[in-house]
């Protein structure tokens, strides 16, 4: 190659990159199109079009509780349930319950269609005279027609609904999907409340939680469930029960202090329940027999004792069962005394009663716990259970025509009005 273009080539570089400079200075920089992801598009609390009637406040949208997604690794989700609350930022203060919009409670799109099919029978045909209102609804066991008219009333565009009226009402719809089988479609209904523990929840007034206890309790679960993830209900719980040792150590009065003892007793055997929902079994089992270790209620230690046998029969344990049911000879002994005698059984003895019953169907003796069933056919309160009971125990001994017969006359008396 020549040296002089070698001379000139830095030079002719130059030029060449300070005229392509110079011309993309003077281009104007294209404007970039904003985006939707499917999690956008999915997410029921996403980012709604701007309104007159709702424009969260820059400070209050970042207290708005947040559904769990996956966060990234530079920085993680603060309002993860997943996180321990001491880990959460101290800078943001929870916003005064009048300044909170809840708007993103209220979206139509937080709700699921419940089909009848997949209710059962008997809430289906609920006579209700149109116009009656939601407690009447509730008294009268239409829970199918009261949770849509919960609906109804919490996205109506014209409602105009304080906070503690937004929250009974999603109580209201989520108990009433309980009750009618639709837990799933309850889970994920209940997501819309995002975190509960969030600080977005706290009020500025007084540092308590706004939302209503039965409220939080349940949407524990119902997450949970909704997440697919039954351990964070169980961690759920113990956040729970963290907040009312709280208020058990700041309370001055007895009557609140005692609220707060049995919240936190039902707390504890709800998390039993859940894990064995998940099902641990075995983790559940150690968990009441905690429980039957450190309550000091002789009534609730032999509620907890009856539970714990019934465990047990579950995980086919029959020695556990019957120790916990404390059916040794004695004891059985006096079971058939109070059974051959024509007075009542007291509330004790019924339970037991019940226990052993199943614990006979368990070792096959369906002979003695068709007994067993016959006796409590005398109480108005086992009436169902002991005729249910004992069909099945008859079906396995061959009497076909008496079972048919009693089940004929329990259908009868449970659906036919009187």
């Amino acid at each position: 190659m020549d040296t002089s273009e070698l001379s000139r080539s830095p030079s002719g570089s130059n030029a060449k990159r300070h005229s392509r400079n110079i011309s993309y200075s003077n281009r104007t920089p294209l404007t970039r199109r904003t985006t939707k992801g499917p999690l956008d598009v999915e997410d029921p609390l996403g980012t709604a079009p701007p309104s007159e009637h709702a424009t969260p406040s820059t400070a209050e949208a970042a207290s708005i509780p947040i559904p769990p997604t996956a966060p990234t690794a530079s920085k993680p989700n603060p309002l993860l349930p997943s996180q321990s609350h001491a880990a959460r930022p101290r800078s943001r203060s929870p916003l005064p319950l009048s300044t909170k919009d809840l708007s993103f409670l209220l979206r139509q799109s937080n709700f699921r269609r419940v089909s009848q099919t997949d209710i059962p029978l008997p809430f289906r045909s609920t006579p209700a005279a149109p116009g009656t209102s939601l407690p009447a609804l509730l008294r009268q066991g239409h829970f199918y027609r009261a949770a849509l008219l919960a609906v109804s009333e919490l996205v109506a565009p014209s409602s105009n609904l304080r906070p503690k009226q937004i929250f009974e009402l999603l109580y209201t719809r989520l108990a009433c999907l309980t009750l009618l089988d639709q837990t799933p479609l309850a889970g994920k209904e209940s997501l819309a409340l995002g975190d509960i523990h969030s600080p977005f929840y706290i009020s500025e007034e007084n540092g308590e939680c706004i939302l209503p206890w039965e409220l939080r309790v349940l949407a524990v679960r119902l997450q949970g469930l909704g997440a697919g993830d039954a351990r964070r209900g169980v961690q759920g719980y113990y956040d729970l029960a963290v907040y009312a040792r709280v208020q058990i150590r700041k309370t001055k009065e007895a009557a609140v202090g005692d609220m707060w003892r049995e919240r936190l007793r039902d707390l504890g055997i709800r998390v039993g329940n859940a894990l064995i929902e998940m099902p641990d079994l075995e983790a559940g089992r150690r968990h009441f027999e905690s429980l039957v270790e450190a309550t000091t209620d002789e009534e609730e230690k032999v509620l907890l004792k009856s539970w714990l046998a019934m465990l047990c029969l579950r995980m086919a344990d029959i020695a556990s069962a019957r120790a916990w049911i404390g059916a040794e000879q004695g004891d059985d002994q006096e079971a058939d005394e109070a059974a051959d005698s024509t007075t009542t059984l007291s509330r004790k003895g019924r339970q037991k009663q019940v226990l052993n019953a199943l614990l006979s169907i368990a070792e096959g003796s369906f002979e003695a716990a068709a007994s067993q069933w016959r006796i409590l056919l005398a109480e108005p309160r086992y009436t169902v259970l002991a005729q249910q009971n004992l069909a099945v125990c008859l079906l396995y001994t061959g009497r076909i025509d008496e079972v048919r017969s009693r089940l004929s006359s329990s259908i009868n008396q449970i659906f036919l009005p009187p």
